[in-house]
């Protein structure tokens, strides 16, 4: 298994967003490039603790037959000591970078993830990013459609 679908699956496992990562083929498409990216960042960021911690997902998610990525194995992941050791320090971060597009690093200084408009906390919110809008200059000025 390429680390990008590890990446993609380990992600979808700790962040709920099954749908956008793994199970929608449109959508999956299209974040696979920004999962590329986001493995890169927090790979350069985290050089031993990122690899350490999709090490422990492989190891569960290629056992055979393999194993369907739900609570059961969120549980069995995070029994893990690379989990446990890497729960603060990665995980965490896996999931800010997905909702948020930005992530901490050691120190606490903020990582930007490069792709603010494509973060998931905006569709749960019900809101475009803060100074993004792919409407039209001055959409503002007409009431909604409902």
């Amino acid at each position: 298994m390429d680390e990008v679908t590890l990446f993609l699956e380990l992600s979808a496992l700790l962040t709920g967003l099954y749908d956008q990562l793994l199970n929608d083929a449109e959508d999956r498409k299209l974040n696979t490039p920004i999962a590329e990216e986001y493995a890169r960042r927090l790979r350069g960021t985290f050089p031993v603790e990122f690899p350490a911690l999709l090490d422990a997902y492989k190891s569960l998610a290629t056992a055979d037959p393999k194993p369907p990525i739900d609570d059961t194995l969120l549980v069995k992941l995070r029994a893990t000591p690379e989990f446990a050791a890497n729960d603060a320090i990665v995980a965490r971060q896996i999931v800010n970078v997905w909702y948020f597009s930005q992530f901490e690093d050691e120190t606490g200084e903020l990582v930007d993830g490069g792709f603010y408009e494509q973060g998931a906390v905006w569709p749960l919110i019900k809101a475009h990013p803060i100074g993004f809008s792919n409407q039209l200059h001055g959409y503002w000025t007409s009431k909604p459609s409902a």
